[in-house]
């Protein structure tokens, strides 16, 4: 009749931290059982879990967006997908370093796979952490993923001291128009953990033969590359909502993340689905570090919890929620304050789906 799972991740947040995460996946209902309350009793029931396990966080991928809101989800990261035309996919300058990038096999992908990302992981806000065995399925590639296209490609970027720095994973599909080539390569996954890394593998998927176009999907919103073409008009960027995040600990999850700026803010939030979070909370930063208490003090700002999900990671401003109706500022300069303390040094992506 109905279907939910939990994966438990570590997601990374604004600081290089990493907090416990539910992640949210696989949620049905038959049509013949719609309307009867099982979305909201799995909802109920793995929230609660996920509480009692300690996990401050939530997250999933909506299939549909206007349905998680009311359960307190809110958009807190987007991504683009990335179409460059090839022949105009030359960069502004020439990619140094004195690294390479190797094709690897299969066997050999997971553990290298693990060792990058996980070291990229940290440093970037909404990267979830993922061991060995989620490689391995991962890159399992199975025929009925291909929707066409080849087989997978794995790609791995070696430093000029011979250290895994990067890894991609990518798909073509041959075509000829005309007696002329006119393939398409799309990246699955391009991770780097330095600049060098992102920049030569980029290079190296723009460089392959035969291919008149590349597609990049689930790409940060400001993805690199189109800074390091000459043209930037050679890539059509496209958005999309990504990550939707819960704070199912308020206070846990806000002392949890770091700040660039000291300040206090007193928040009221509003968070009827989880009706522990639903009170008066002061933010008090310091030297990066937080402290999140229960207060009695009047408010400075009014939230509710689906858009401090969507404040959290930094990808949205306060600004923009309040210009959108969507939260109340409650003493003079709040809403300016909350952009400041909520700013995050990255912005924030989940370059992995589930």
């Amino acid at each position: 009749m109905a279907t939910a799972g939990i994966f438990s991740f570590q997601i990374a947040v604004p600081g290089g931290r990493s907090l416990g995460c539910a992640g949210i996946t696989r949620v049905t209902v038959l049509p013949t059982h719609r309307r009867r309350g099982l979305l909201t009793a799995m909802m109920r029931r793995m929230t609660d879990e996920a509480h009692a396990r300690g996990e401050p966080l939530a997250a999933l991928f909506a299939s549909e967006a206007p349905i998680y809101g009311r359960f307190g989800y809110g958009v807190a990261a987007y991504d683009v997908q990335i179409d460059i035309v090839r022949a105009r996919s030359a960069f502004a300058q020439p990619v140094g370093g004195g690294g390479r990038v190797r094709l690897i096999d299969k066997a050999n992908a997971p553990a290298i796979f693990t060792e990058v990302w996980n070291r990229a992981q940290p440093a970037q806000p909404g990267m979830l952490r993922h061991e060995e065995s989620w490689w391995r399925h991962d890159l399992a590639d199975l025929e009925a993923w291909r929707e066409g296209s080849s087989e997978q490609y794995l790609a791995v970027y070696e430093d000029a001291g011979g250290r895994a720095q990067g890894v991609a994973q990518y798909r073509v599909k041959s075509a000829w128009t005309d007696n002329q080539a006119d393939g398409t390569l799309t990246i699955q996954r391009l991770v780097g953990v330095t600049q060098q890394a992102t920049a030569a593998l980029w290079r190296y998927c723009l460089d392959v033969d035969l291919m008149t176009r590349v597609t990049a999907r689930q790409r940060r919103v400001d993805d690199p590359v189109r800074y390091l073409l000459r043209d930037p008009r050679a890539a059509l960027v496209k958005l999309f909502d990504s990550l939707w995040l819960r704070l199912i600990d308020v206070p846990a999850a806000l002392a949890g993340r770091r700040y660039l700026v000291p300040g206090k803010l007193t928040l009221e939030v509003r968070d009827a689905f989880c009706p522990w979070n639903q009170r008066r909370y002061r933010l008090e930063t310091s030297g990066g570090a937080a402290r999140c208490e229960p207060s009695e003090e009047e408010p400075d700002l009014a939230i509710g919890a689906e858009d401090l999900a969507a404040l959290y990671l930094g990808g949205t401003t306060a600004t923009t929620l309040a210009d959108a109706g969507r939260l109340e500022g409650r003493s003079r300069g709040a809403i300016e304050r909350a952009d400041t303390l909520f700013q995050s040094e990255r912005t924030p992506w989940c370059p992995s789906d589930f």
